[in-house]
């Protein structure tokens, strides 16, 4: 279980990465409207990150801890709590905007990358130490 959680976390990070790279590529080919796989992959990385939270939460009360040095804790902030506050502020900021809605979304989908590889290394950290990107850690 503790490996599915782990390659889930690096599922969403591509997804959100992907997400940001191609509404930046539709704003710049000026497309006002988003295709339908990109929407259907921003709800699909949503509802992969509620899932990723659940899991994590059950590890959580199972009393799975991260290890690591005194700042571990902020794993549990950057893997749930800050990407939800990305991507919620991305769908309203997507509400509000009648052309390039896809754009809102974007920027929340860049944030929740950011937020969310900084979760992938808050919780490996313990494991591998400052190798953290390497295949080893990430696929071993």
């Amino acid at each position: 279980m503790n490996e599915f959680h782990r390659y889930l976390g690096l599922l969403i990070v591509v997804d959100f990465l992907v997400i940001a790279l191609w509404g930046l590529a539709l704003r710049v080919a000026r497309r006002e409207e988003a295709p339908v796989l990109y929407r259907g992959l921003e709800h699909w990385t949503e509802n992969l990150l509620f899932v990723q939270s659940a899991f994590g939460l059950v590890f959580l009360l199972m009393g799975r801890r991260v290890v690591g040095d005194d700042l571990v804790f902020l794993h549990y902030f950057y893997g749930s709590l800050f990407p939800l506050i990305a991507v919620v502020a991305g769908r309203i900021s997507t509400l509000r905007r009648e052309q390039y809605a896809y754009v809102g979304m974007a920027w929340g989908a860049f944030f929740a990358f950011g937020l969310s590889t900084r979760a992938l290394m808050t919780g490996m950290l313990a494991r591998c130490g400052l190798n953290v990107f390497t295949p080893d850690c990430l696929f071993g």
